[in-house]
């Protein structure tokens, strides 16, 4: 139950981190694979493949698995999905189809229609809205009843000034065909746009209360550094008590180590941790390790209970391969067993839109690396370049720098010390990553 926490709160920091640009990847097949043993003390073992296809402009055209796959194809501003299964007789059998229609890169529905008695019928309509700013402030879900749309659940949206989700509702429809409120969401934020506090809201018979709170706390280097969560009672009387808690801390350049506690006597009672080793950072944000320990309070000591690996590797020719491997330690007999595996394969996305294109085997390099806070970097390339745009992210995949440079190779590293991801941008197209250390 412990490492459910670690588990928990780890995602929720991971909200906190915001996108950045890596080397584009498409997924060409995956593997999955997990061990475990039931309640009744037998063995399970679970298998699934995944296969995608691809046009010559490098849009998805088919998934496929075993027993389903399904097809796509485009129009203007349109996307189409059809789906298939494998019937009884070993046959392909058409089970629905979605049509997705888009304005301006934002989706405006998802109509989807079920394959029945040999013929189509509605089923599904998803509508989204947006403000002048085009942000989504409505999303409606219908269904197709006695020959017309009946509303079923929405979900509305607020924002402050700067594009910040400050609230969510969630209706359902009720018996009388009314939208009833069910749940929410209040959010607040700092001056420099993260995201530091979440309460959750439930409705009831008795009228609308919160559920739990939690908060964010960002140092002056803009790093994650403690999340905290409580929990109201109820009926609400607007006291929230203590739960977990997670604090973050930064080692060199690679090692975060989240430390969990829990509300214990009116004290944080320290539990475990969690160790995470990031990794390079080309083709995602994914870490090259992590371990997580339960804290054995009597003995002083820290159990290993489970561990992660993940890696990237370039075969070549552009493809990509992806493994991850996760263990379990069984104290009883003092060993690792693999519980799962993930195998996946990837080619670089050589279009992106128009003149967007990649070479992943052309050197690029800045010297020096590592380099003192502010000093002048050189961008080196084995061929000359006429105008290269540079775009440095943090740790955290925030942009905290951009230059252009035109007929020169030089340019300023950023003012504070840490590891960065440099991409490089020629017409448009990315020509480069690099990584980037800055010492005091």
């Amino acid at each position: 139950m412990k490492n459910v926490y670690f588990l928990a709160i780890g995602v929720l920091m991971s909200n906190c981190v915001q996108s950045q640009n890596y080397i584009p990847l498409l997924i060409d097949s995956v593997y999955n694979w997990s061990w475990r043993i039931d309640i009744h003390g037998d063995t399970l073992v679970g298998e699934s493949w995944a296969g995608f296809s691809y046009d010559s402009n490098d849009s998805l055209i088919q998934r496929r698995s075993p027993t389903s796959r399904s097809n796509y194809s485009y129009g203007v501003d349109t996307f189409y999905l059809l789906s298939e299964i494998i019937d009884t007789n070993n046959n392909w059998k058409t089970f629905s189809r979605t049509t997705s229609v888009f304005d301006e890169g934002k989706t405006i529905s998802k109509f989807t229609e079920m394959y029945e008695n040999n013929d189509w019928e509605n089923s599904a309509l998803h509508s989204y809205f947006y403000n002048a700013t085009q942000l989504d402030t409505l999303y409606l879900l219908q269904y197709w009843s006695n020959g017309m749309w009946v509303n079923s659940y929405k979900k509305e949206k607020k924002f402050d000034t700067s594009g910040n989700n400050t609230e969510e509702a969630e209706y359902y429809v009720d018996s009388n065909g009314a939208f009833d409120y069910n749940r929410g969401r209040l959010f607040e934020y700092d001056n420099a746009n993260h995201q530091i506090q979440e309460i959750n809201i439930n409705s009831s018979i008795n009228g609308v209360y919160f559920t739990s709170k939690m908060n964010w706390a960002f140092g002056a280097d803009n790093l994650l550094d403690t999340i905290r969560r409580c929990n109201y009672s109820y009926p609400n009387n607007g006291t929230c008590k203590n739960v977990i808690m997670a604090t973050y801390d930064y080692f060199g350049q690679d090692t975060i180590v989240e430390s969990g506690f829990t509300w214990d006597n009116n004290e944080w009672k320290y539990y475990g941790k969690e160790l995470t080793f990031k990794g390079q950072e080309i083709y995602s944000d994914k870490p090259d390790s992590v371990i997580y320990y339960y804290y054995w309070a009597d003995s002083l000591v820290h159990i290993p209970t489970l561990k992660r690996y993940l890696h990237f590797e370039d075969l070549g020719n552009n493809i990509i391969y992806f493994k991850e491997e996760e263990y379990n330690y069984f104290g009883a007999t003092d060993e690792w067993l693999l519980i799962r595996l993930v195998e996946a394969w990837y080619h670089v996305k050589t279009t992106v839109g128009v003149g967007y294109v990649f070479n992943p085997h052309e050197h690029v390099s800045i010297s020096p690396n590592p380099c003192k806070v502010g000093q002048s970097l050189t961008l080196k390339q084995q061929k000359d370049k006429g105008s290269r745009e540079i775009l440095v992210f943090d740790i955290q995949g925030r942009l905290v720098m951009s230059d252009i440079l035109t007929n020169q190779s030089s340019f300023q590293a950023p003012k504070r010390q840490g590891a960065y991801s440099i991409l490089i941008r020629e017409d448009g197209r990315l020509i480069g990553v690099s990584k980037l250390i800055i010492s005091e």
